[in-house]
């Protein structure tokens, strides 16, 4: 395995210094793992040592030792995850790469939901609307899950818990925080738990002036600084109507606007984006004895716009004016239930109804006039999909436990399709588990796929079948552990853009097929007052493009994505009020996307944070995060700028 000599170098004198000084981290001393209670693997509470699924999770207690960074930076840093953009502007946006696949081929969930935009061309969510200050905790599970949680799962599903269960009956919290860039944030919010309600609501304000997304070509000055402005609201309620109904409601409002420049190394005064999403639901859990009747409706709604106004015109831009407006609804309403049949199987059956529609316009003046692009509205740019699922879960038979499952899916466009996965394991003594899965999945098109100018309304879903298997060691204290996994994944009938020589030139074809794999090892110890934890992926991929006439074609294609990665972070308590500790994310040369500017060479990189924080009581804390700490000039994207040495500092206060 290739691992920089660059990133020891680095690395080993940074964790040196520290040494000396005792300025390492610490994050709380870990529980068990196998212990650890999952709720994204199975729909239901479930222990991980009850399961054989890879599963990642990111605790509270990393979250509130993170309070300097984003959701994209947290996700960046965890094994078979990178997130380009997260390294850029605030704004910037968001692409998941999860084992390798292209964005849109993982869904995101917020407390179970799936959530995501049916106006974007992958279907993909922009996690840039979701604030890290309001997460409770972070679930990823990887490989195909389609059979639980239907399309986009190919690569896997990240779920974000926003709830926070409280057991006093009102309990306030405030968190500050101001960095470089002119970066200021702020969050507010009330929870709390009286009689039979729990409830919580939260809100949360950033702004910053940022710096030039675009970077300025050799001997260019005077790129303006691309700055933004957010609003974040959510809010939850639960309460108990009966000894065995409770009835939950949930709603978020989530807004930022942002600066954007023209492209790769160009500027631009005038462009802006705006993002918003409004969600809303609730639903109804009865208990069922040995097992629970759940029933939920979901609103999703999602609106983008582009504006490039016409005050500031570039040198040699195209446009001199732009406004594009792009509106997703979703709904979902599921219900399932679990039982246990007896000690050693779960059985778990579902069904729901998803509907997207999107509305869609854009209008553009060039030298040649102004352009208009056919709309899309959403009387006509709509679908639904139902499906129905079950699973069988196989526990308490000595070492040895599984899952099965099946989803039946139908498609108002394209018709029916079905998905399926085995989930075998053995766990020996409380300390070595070995497991395995075979699984389908796969990702519906998107409307703007189907409806759009280019669109083909006969497209078929894109397959994924993938096979992981693996082992995890744990020693007998449980203090330390570590995994290694291997996956082979492959994605038949992928769509692609193709030119085609008559108007509109171009149109969506199932064309490709995608191969990948790769391996992560990721592990923790804890000794004393020391946590050190490290994870390792190295993922590799190439497509095969069946050609109309000729050869087919396969070439490597994980554009963006480093082939080899590895994260670290050595943490120390060094008093008791007081912990700190130091992160390194080495990676890897990455080849640059075939529309990207090729100027710049995506070269390895080493980086290198520190964090502190001083807690005064159980309710006050201060923080200084201190991020690309060697200041490092590196890029993720070609032509756009990623943050140099940067800070945050903030106090919270829970009252």
């Amino acid at each position: 395995m290739f691992i920089q000599s660059k990133f020891f170098k680095n690395s080993t004198l940074v964790l040196l210094g520290l040494q000396a000084s005792q300025a390492w981290a610490q994050q709380e001393k870990p529980a068990s793992l196998l212990d650890e209670v999952v709720v994204t693997t199975s729909k239901y509470p479930q222990k991980q040592s009850q399961t054989g699924k890879v599963v990642t999770i990111i605790s509270p207690e990393i979250i509130q030792k993170s309070s300097g960074k984003t959701i994209g930076e947290l996700l960046n840093q965890q094994v078979g995850l990178t997130v380009i953009g997260s390294q850029n502007n605030l704004g910037t946006n968001q692409d998941i790469y999860l084992r390798g696949a292209g964005s849109g081929y993982t869904l995101i969930l917020l407390n179970g939901t799936p959530i995501y935009d049916p106006s974007s061309s992958s279907n993909a969510f922009d996690i840039n609307l979701i604030p890290l200050d309001q997460v409770e905790r972070i679930e990823i599970l990887k490989g195909g899950q389609s059979t639980l949680y239907g399309s986009d799962a190919i690569a896997g599903v990240i779920n974000i818990i926003t709830h926070k269960q409280q057991t006093q009956p009102i309990k306030a919290n405030i968190a500050v925080a101001g960095g470089s860039y002119d970066t200021y944030k702020g969050n507010v919010g009330l929870s709390g738990h009286a009689n039979k309600t729990n409830y919580s609501v939260q809100y949360g304000y950033l702004t910053s002036k940022g710096f030039s997304a675009a970077k300025e070509p050799t001997g260019v000055t005077g790129y303006d600084r691309d700055g933004i402005n957010q609003h974040n609201f959510n809010a939850f309620v639960e309460q108990q109507l009966t000894q065995k109904l409770t009835l939950k409601l949930n709603g978020a409002f989530n807004r930022y606007k942002t600066d954007l420049d023209a492209g790769a190394f160009k500027d631009e005064k005038d462009y802006t984006f705006t993002s918003k999403n409004v969600l809303w639901g609730g639903g109804l859990v009865y208990e069922l004895g040995k097992g629970k009747l759940t029933v939920n409706y979901n609103q999703n709604t999602t609106e983008r716009k582009y504006l490039d106004d016409s005050v500031h015109v570039e040198k040699d831009a195209f446009n001199k004016f732009s406004d594009g407006f792009y509106k997703g609804n979703a709904q979902l309403l599921e219900a399932y239930a679990n039982f246990g049949l007896n000690n050693h199987v779960e059985l778990l059956v579902g069904a729901e109804n998803r509907w997207q529609n999107t509305d869609q316009t854009y209008l553009s003046i060039s030298a040649y006039g102004p352009y208009e692009s056919p709309a899309i509205n959403s009387s006509t740019a709509k679908i639904k999909l139902f499906s129905g699922y079950s699973s069988l879960t196989f526990k308490n038979l000595g070492i040895f436990g599984a899952e099965l499952g099946g989803r039946y899916n139908n498609h108002s466009i394209y018709g029916d399709n079905f998905t399926y996965n085995i989930n075998p394991y053995i766990l020996v003594a409380n300390q070595l588990k070995v497991f395995g899965t075979y699984s389908s999945s796969f990702k519906a098109p998107s409307l703007y796929q189907l409806f759009s100018p280019y669109g083909t309304p006969d497209l078929k879903p894109e397959v994924g079948k993938t096979i992981e298997f693996g082992s995890q060691f744990f020693t007998s204290d449980h203090r330390g552990n570590v995994r290694v996994v291997y996956f082979d994944r492959k994605v038949k009938d992928v769509i692609a853009y193709i030119s085609i020589n008559q108007d509109p030139w171009g149109r969506y074809v199932n064309f490709n097929e995608q191969k990948d794999h790769g391996l992560e090892v990721d592990g923790q110890y804890s000794i004393g007052k020391a946590t050190l934890i490290a994870n390792y992926t190295y993922v590799d991929g190439k497509v095969l493009a069946r050609m109309t006439s000729g050869k087919d074609t396969t070439y490597a294609n994980l554009f963006r994505r480093p082939k080899h990665s590895f994260n670290a972070s050595l943490s120390y308590q060094i008093l008791k009020s007081w912990s700190a500790q130091a992160s390194v994310r080495s990676v890897s040369k990455a080849a640059s996307g075939p529309y990207d500017d090729a100027a710049v060479t995506l070269g390895s990189y080493t980086t290198v944070d520190v964090y502190q924080e001083y807690r005064f009581n159980n309710s006050l804390k201060v923080f200084l995060d201190i991020k690309n700490i060697t200041n490092k000039e590196y890029y993720d994207i070609p032509g756009y700028n990623t943050r140099r040495r940067n800070f945050m500092i903030g106090a919270s206060y829970q009252f």
